[in-house]
């Protein structure tokens, strides 16, 4: 095995011209930085942010004055890519932040990513915290295996085809979504995939960190409650849920429990009985349900 050198340790850490430096900043916690990220942030000529005022906010923490800072988002990048890979192009030094976390997970960075290699400019990254691998492994689900679906789909059709995309991914699922749409989220995902176990995640890293976890059924009571209470969940959250697995009992078998359920309960009651027992997607139950009593 080559021996690694003082060098060869300290070559990660140096800045050099042309090249875009990807660093990571803090998901709520100023102090969850690394000194990699903290030189950087001084050292590069152009700082592009998401948004500068937030970036100005976690500058003043560390105590760092600099200029240049430049906003980069969705709604400029197109135009300002081209700018940018010329100031690359002509040995200027160029790091990129988010308004917290890595940058490019579910932003535009990664556009400018591809066309520094397109240009044979260098890229590198200055790792750090990301509200993805944090949410997962404060869910309690598995995390050998896990697919990440990026934000929630505010639109009802499109939502339940991103939910239906994964349904039979036996892995772990994590998505963005607002604390707004969570209701009519957590209902789709429990009629696409039915009582799973979930973890809802909001605020890590700050005081109010809060996870919730359980049986998708239980967590919407739960969420229901709070808000009657008036005690709504707020802001953005991760959902975290997991994975498909086979089922323990022979679909052949719905039917007969579908109809001794129908005979004793009323209709959505034994649809909610139902899906909380087998774990099946409540859509699977409902059409099941529906069948049986039309031919009665």
């Amino acid at each position: 095995m080559k021996k690694v050198s003082k060098e060869d340790l300290r070559h990660s850490d140096k800045q050099e011209n042309g090249c875009l430096y990807i660093i990571a900043t803090p998901i709520g916690n100023f102090d969850d930085i690394s000194l990699r990220a903290i030189k950087l942030l001084k050292s590069v000529e152009i700082l592009l942010c998401e948004d500068t005022r937030k970036t100005k906010k976690l500058l003043s923490h560390l105590n760092i004055n600099r200029k240049n800072l430049i906003s980069y988002n969705d709604n400029n990048a197109e135009n300002k890519r081209p700018q940018i890979i010329s100031k690359l192009l002509s040995k200027t030094s160029i790091g990129i932040v988010s308004d917290a976390g890595t940058p490019l997970i579910s932003d535009p960075g990664y556009k400018l990513v591809k066309e520094c290699y397109i240009n044979n400019i260098r890229v590198t990254h200055a790792p750090g915290p990301s509200s993805v691998i944090n949410g997962l492994i404060l869910s309690g689900l598995p995390t050998n295996q896990f697919y990440f679906g990026g934000f929630i789909s505010s639109k009802k059709t499109l939502k339940k085809k991103q939910f239906i995309a994964s349904e039979k991914y036996n892995m772990t699922g994590i998505w963005f979504d607002t604390c707004l749409r969570i209701n009519n989220t957590l209902a789709i995902m429990q009629e696409v995939f039915g009582n799973r176990k979930i973890s809802i995640a909001r605020e890590l890293t700050k005081t109010y960190e809060e996870i919730i976890s359980g049986d998708l059924n239980d967590i919407i009571k739960t969420i229901d409650k709070r808000k009657r209470n008036n005690n709504p969940l707020k802001g953005e959250v991760i959902l975290i849920v997991d994975g498909y697995t086979e089922e323990k009992f022979e679909i052949n078998n719905l039917s007969v429990i579908v109809k001794n359920k129908l005979e004793k309960l009323s209709f959505r009651d034994a649809v909610d009985e139902i899906t909380t027992e087998t774990k099946l997607p409540r859509r699977v139950i409902y059409n099941e349900a529906i069948k049986i009593r039309n031919n009665v």
